[in-house]
């Protein structure tokens, strides 16, 4: 008996981690998530919008021809809780894109 509620035990601490952890699916969510906007936006400029202080739209990294735009999602705790990719450029040869050298993701 001790045996199965040991393994229920482990079952559900490893299930209930899973369900709370945020997965990052790309460079720019690895590297920021979880961080404070403040720091984001001390490092490369304030926002250029806001929607309602959970919301926020950036813009910058312009380099020949390229601009980066993302948006930041951020908690109470004006934490980081996602960023996307709104403007982009790819690598043609497949490297980090040029929002992912800019934001010092790569």
């Amino acid at each position: 008996m001790k045996f199965r509620l040991a393994i229920l035990a482990v079952f559900t601490g490893a299930l209930s981690a899973c369900t709370t952890a945020t997965m990052a699916t790309n460079p720019l969510q690895a590297r920021w998530n979880g961080k404070s906007a403040g720091t984001f936006f001390a490092a490369y400029g304030p926002p250029i919008s806001d929607s309602g202080g959970t919301q926020y739209t950036w813009r910058g990294g312009y380099s020949g021809g390229k601009r980066c735009v993302v948006e930041l999602t951020v908690n109470k705790d004006y934490t980081i809780k996602s960023i996307r990719t709104i403007t982009d450029h790819a690598d043609p040869k497949g490297g980090p894109s040029h929002c992912e050298k800019v934001l010092d993701a790569s």
